[in-house]
């Protein structure tokens, strides 16, 4: 595609398994996304879940992801947190889900309305000349450009990254992060979804005789 114009890249990170907040961060999500121009993208970037979270801990990491599938995300990064999913839950969370999962230190690829990007993670590369996006969550700014490569940095808690890139040349526009308010209401389909990966979380649980929060 030959035609410049402005993709806008919406990013997430450090959930950690606090999957009660998903209702209003896809709120926030799914209004931003509708007032963007053109091509957008919805990404989480990693440390979706952590070992300290029950609902993690029961479902071997895989609650996390089921919510964000349901909020319309295009792809999650995953492998570059503490707790890691066994080989044998990744594959049920495969089954289950619509969102493609981008390994950690892998290049992987994405395409939205006839629009191809590239994306590298960790210690993964772009190939030569290739205009594409790296992850690299060490960095502190919420987004840099490095030729005609977008590094997308870490993500605080609770706030929505807003990027906008000038496609296919790679040149960065603007970057912003949206924090999440207090009092934004939570979106009516994800908030279903919650109550029953929460119901089935649970029953997990109760099977492991492993300790739930009941809330």
């Amino acid at each position: 595609m030959s035609d410049s114009q402005t993709v806008t890249v919406f990013t997430t990170a450090n959930l950690r398994g606090a999957i009660d907040v998903l209702p209003r961060l896809a709120s926030l999500i799914l209004r931003e996304r509708r007032a963007a121009q053109g091509v957008t993208l919805l990404l989480d970037l990693g440390d979706t879940c952590s070992a300290e979270s029950w609902v993690c801990r029961v479902t071997q990491g895989r609650a996390p992801f089921l919510l964000l599938d349901a909020i319309g995300y295009d792809a999650a990064f995953i492998g570059g947190e503490a707790l890691t999913i066994p080989p044998d839950a990744f594959r049920r969370l495969r089954e289950r889900i619509v969102m493609p999962l981008f390994l950690w230190h892998r290049m992987s690829e994405l395409t939205r309305r006839g629009v191809q990007f590239s994306f590298a993670a960790g210690r993964a590369s772009l190939p030569p000349g290739t205009s594409g996006f790296r992850v690299t969550r060490d960095a502190t700014d919420l987004a840099t450009a490095e030729g005609s490569t977008i590094l997308l940095g870490d993500v605080p808690a609770k706030h929505v990254g807003r990027v906008e890139v000038r496609w296919p040349e790679g040149a960065l526009i603007s970057a912003q992060a949206i924090p999440l308010d207090d009092s934004e209401p939570p979106e009516p389909t994800v908030a279903a979804v919650l109550d029953l990966v929460i119901e089935e979380a649970r029953s997990f649980a109760q099977q492991q005789g492993e300790p739930y929060e009941p809330g």
